[in-house]
């Protein structure tokens, strides 16, 4: 077992992010083949457009919405939804409301996640 204190630290700002957006490890993929963030964006706060290589990703909205770009499709999850992307699917978020969102971002690595038993 691990246990994280980390709530009252702030984040960084990763490449390719803005607007104020900070990021947060709760658990880093340091060792693991996945990892649990917590991502807050201000209004107008957001992530270019990207995708990876080998990980998935889970976006849950735990506080007010977040929009969601994938240069097919945009949509805006709010509080309690999510959305699934797999390792090559493009994806762009933006705080598009007038308040702080908070997202959790689950991780997997899928170059290491077969290497654990």
């Amino acid at each position: 077992m691990k246990v994280w204190k980390d709530g009252d630290k702030r984040g960084i700002t990763p490449p390719n992010h803005f607007g104020g957006l900070e990021v947060l490890d709760i658990v880093s993929l340091a060792g693991s083949p996945f990892s649990v963030q917590v991502s807050k964006a201000p209004p107008g706060g957001g992530g270019e457009m990207h995708h990876h290589e080998e990980w998935s990703q889970v976006f849950y909205v735990a506080k007010g919405e977040m929009t969601f770009d994938t240069g097919n499709e945009r949509f805006t999850l709010s509080e309690g939804q999510s959305v699934l992307f797999e390792p090559g699917d493009p994806h762009y978020t933006l705080n598009e409301s007038e308040e702080e969102s908070t997202c959790l971002v689950i991780t997997v690595d899928h170059s290491r996640a077969g290497s654990r038993a």
